[in-house]
């Protein structure tokens, strides 16, 4: 009778050993996985573009997660086009409103790619946004020229495209005498206008549009004089 205690702890043990292994780690609760940071959406625009050189460009967008804004700091960079893709220099920052708002302004110098970096946080990921941007610069067109070493000269009759032009006349004389030069309009069908000079050296510009938009350019000079003539008339843009 005294040996009864020792059999029914034998084989409790021998029960317990028994138990399937997924039921012994079943009372085990494991750590649950961390999230990792949260998505972040990002807009942005650089514009207005095409925009004129000098002009104010405006760097404008949105950080947000879900439907919350992101209050951070947005970090600008900028490449002038043509450049290598990893050429990006620091240009600023801004930071964002309550809703994830953020705009700053630049002058438009170059055309290139403007770059908008959120660098993320612990809980967030980080994003970045490009916008490429055309600078165009205005300047005369010019619609002829000229240039030579003499004293009396006409040129071919042309036809003014614009209703006005720019003619700009430069010359160098050599001599000690008295040096002149004048440059001279002679519309087809009548109407001239000239400007004048009496030194050394120098530039002349002449204005307008007396009499037809047809007719011709004439120039007057010392004997020693070199000179060159350039015709200006309307506008053109180029990229910049």
């Amino acid at each position: 009778m005294r040996r009864r205690p020792v059999l029914l702890l034998t084989a409790v043990a021998v029960a317990t050993a028994a138990l399937p292994l997924s039921t012994a780690s079943a009372v085990v609760d494991p750590v649950a996985p961390q999230a990792g940071p949260a998505a972040v959406r990002m807009r942005f625009d650089a514009g207005p573009e095409p925009v004129a050189k000098g002009a104010t460009i405006t760097l404008a967008g949105r950080v947000w997660r879900a439907a919350r804004g992101n209050k951070a700091r947005v970090d600008f960079y900028f490449r002038a086009g043509g450049t290598p893709a990893g050429a990006f220099t620091y240009q600023g920052f801004a930071m964002t409103s309550d809703a994830g708002n953020f705009s700053r302004s630049y002058p438009a110098l170059t055309t290139g790619t403007w770059k908008a970096v959120f660098a993320g946080s612990a809980g967030r990921r980080n994003a970045a946004r490009l916008d490429a941007v055309q600078v165009f610069q205005r300047r005369s067109r010019e619609i002829a020229g000229w240039a030579a070493q003499s004293n009396s000269w006409r040129s071919p009759t042309i036809r003014i495209p614009t209703k006005d032009y720019k003619a700009l006349v430069s010359w160098t004389c050599a001599g000690t005498g008295s040096p002149f030069i004048r440059l001279t309009w002679t519309g087809e069908g009548g109407g001239a206008e000239y400007v004048h000079g009496a030194k050394p050296a120098g530039t002349l510009t002449l204005n307008g549009h007396a009499g037809a938009r047809k007719g011709f350019f004439k120039v007057s000079s010392a004997a020693d004089c070199a000179w060159k003539v350039r015709v200006f008339a309307g506008i053109t843009a180029f990229q910049v």
